[in-house]
């Protein structure tokens, strides 16, 4: 056994670690002194450098998420009449320094304290080290959620019907099965790729006045790092509340210079760790900003998630801002999880309230709901997408990443085609997913071939960079978008947060997305496009790794 151990060690040392980290390196590149100068002059004329089209800066951003569904912010033509405007006054952050070398670097180190801690968690987590309690299996987890999303007084309805979500005894039960409740009055908006985001969140950051809670599972060492820290940096000079939170064992080979740097001006870094779970990953993507903003999703502080770095590849990423009375239930599930951390790991950092004088938000007709999850005996949030899958009586579409489905997901997916419900899922291709994902292809074709067969619809990403968004719709009224990737891992060792959104004229933007990234995928006419023959090394990682599919 013990040679077997050392044998499957081996070939992560000798095949996983340079994979992953020659295929970072494959992004490498540098930003020349041109991209430098246009930041300058971008910087005091007020505009975005990464956008398009220059945002209207004529005056405050109030958050208002009403308007063009297709926009972040209301856009308008470059235009440089005679006399030039007055440029407004913005906040001034320090240049990239110039010996930043573009993309971040490959971190060796940190890939191997990834790759180690996931050794260690399969051993421990499947029974194989006597002193460690195991975990749940994946069978059990699947029977566990099915218990909590399948309705006896609200069962599923054949296609047709009206949705489930426009009855309020199924939302109730809804909220009661994840743990969560819908706080109705808010505004919702969708922020279709990194441009988008950054322009909202950089703004937000530039012109916070209170409070800025920032989760993360890593700030970068590249232009958005250090842009986004320097915004921290400047907020926390000017007495704001300013915390930051990130995965301790990612911050090990991402953003060293850039979280120093924020330490260094007094800003509180939680490196977050389960002291009982060393293992497990903290996931979290959250923005809360003066308690009258939130933005959540699948975006990092990275280049790779805002497009800032041209030479740089460009990931497909979805986010969404909402601004209401859930953002008081955001604060409060932030402060928890930061004054419990706080009290456990015994640092000395000042605690965060979990109630504060509501800001300035955008009122609205969406009920949004916020979720955590933290596994591997919590599964609010996978509850929370195959129960919606149980309400549904129209259309799913689904678009995730890494679409390694549990039991549970197959199941409800199944169901939902027998209904004669339409299910559309979008993920990615053998070509469009991250180097480091290749070798989980096999497992995912292999989760979508029998679905295919039943007759959902399934479409593989083209797209010129890989597809990161985690988001589903159901029936034009229902969204849920996070950080959650249907894959294993969610369920054993990844910490998340989602959103769940009741509201039909901002899930039209959403699906109105969808229908963009159906344009860019090849839909599977036949299962036999999914039974490529894989490599070994995919072979091997799907067989002895399922529970590690993916980071």
């Amino acid at each position: 056994m013990v040679k077997t151990f050392a044998l499957i060690f081996k070939a992560l040392v000798i095949f996983i670690f340079p994979a992953s980290s020659f295929a970072q390196g494959d992004y490498d590149s540098r930003l020349g002194e041109l991209q430098a100068g246009m930041e300058r002059t971008a910087e005091a004329l007020g505009v975005p450098a990464h956008e398009d089209w220059a945002a209207d800066l004529s005056g405050r951003f109030d958050g208002s998420l009403s308007g063009d569904q297709s926009a972040a912010l209301q856009l308008t033509p470059l235009r440089a009449p005679a006399p030039l405007p007055q440029v407004p006054s913005l906040p001034v952050i320090p240049p990239l320094p110039s010996d930043y070398p573009l993309p971040e670097p490959v971190s060796y180190t940190g890939t191997a304290v990834i790759a180690w801690h996931a050794l260690g968690a399969q051993l421990s987590d499947n029974g194989w080290i006597p002193w460690a309690d195991g975990a749940p299996t994946f069978d059990d987890i699947s029977k566990r959620v099915l218990d909590a999303s399948v309705s006896r007084s609200y069962p599923a309805r054949r296609a047709g019907q009206q949705s489930l979500f426009r009855d309020g005894g199924f939302v109730a039960e809804y909220e009661r099965a994840t743990g969560s409740s819908f706080r109705d009055g808010n505004s919702a908006r969708y922020l279709v790729n990194g441009p988008a985001s950054f322009a909202v969140r950089d703004r937000l950051m530039r012109e916070a006045k209170k409070s800025l809670l920032v989760s993360s599972w890593a700030f970068y060492d590249d232009i958005t790092g250090w842009e986004g820290a320097q915004y921290l940096i400047l907020k926390k000079r000017e007495g704001l509340e300013v915390k930051v939170i990130v995965d301790k064992k990612v911050a090990v080979g991402h953003g060293k210079r850039v979280l120093k740097l924020m330490e260094e001006a007094g800003i509180e870094v939680l490196r977050y760790e389960e002291k009982d779970r060393g293992n497990d990953i903290w996931h979290v993507k959250m923005m809360i900003v003066d308690d009258a903003y939130a933005i959540v999703g699948g975006m990092n502080f990275g280049d790779v998630y805002s497009h800032k770095d041209p030479n740089n590849v460009k990931w497909r990423d979805t986010d969404v801002i909402y601004s209401g009375p859930a953002v008081a239930e955001s604060r409060r599930l932030f402060a928890r999880l930061w004054n419990a951390k706080v009290r456990e790991l015994k640092l000395k950092f000042s605690t965060v309230a979990e109630t504060a004088p509501a800001g300035a938000y955008e009122g609205g007709s969406a009920k949004v709901s916020v979720i955590l999850q933290n596994p591997p005996t919590d599964s609010k949030i996978l509850v929370s997408i195959v129960k919606a899958m149980y309400g549904a009586t129209e259309r799913i579409n689904i678009e995730n990443a890494y679409f390694v489905s549990l039991p549970v997901v197959s199941k409800a997916v199944l169901d939902a085609v027998a209904r004669g419900v339409e299910v559309n899922i979008i993920t990615n291709s053998k070509e469009s997913i991250d180097p480091e994902g290749k070798v989980i292809v096999e497992a995912m074709y292999k989760c979508l071939m029998p679905l295919a067969q039943a007759g959902a619809n399934i479409y593989l990403y083209q797209g010129s960079a890989t597809l990161h968004s985690k988001f589903m719709t159901v029936d034009g009224v229902f969204a849920n978008i996070g950080s959650y990737n249907l894959h294993p891992r969610g369920e054993r060792y990844d910490t998340e947060v989602n959103v769940s959104v009741i509201d039909p004229v901002s899930t039209a933007q959403l699906d109105a997305a969808f229908a963009n990234d159906i344009a860019m995928s090849r839909r599977v006419t036949s299962p036999d496009q999914l039974g490529e023959k894989p490599g070994w090394l995919s072979s091997f990682v799907s067989e002895y790794f399922y529970a590690q599919l993916k980071k």
